[in-house]
């Protein structure tokens, strides 16, 4: 496992969401943007960080 990233299915696990949930999350909560596409991954650290902040509860 490469720990700069994190996949998709591992981000369902973590958040216990689907496909349609991430991109609502990135759409109407500002998590972060997948930084490579065919399989998405994404930035762990920013990923970590947005759950850190509060997530979905963060104050913009």
């Amino acid at each position: 496992m490469n720990n700069f990233f994190i996949t998709e299915k591992e981000l369902y696990l973590l958040l216990d969401k689907k496909r349609t949930a991430l991109w609502g999350l990135r759409k109407r909560h500002k998590f972060p943007e997948p930084v490579l596409t065919h399989p998405s991954r994404y930035n762990r650290k920013v990923v970590m960080e947005w759950l850190e902040n509060g997530g979905v509860n963060q104050i913009i």
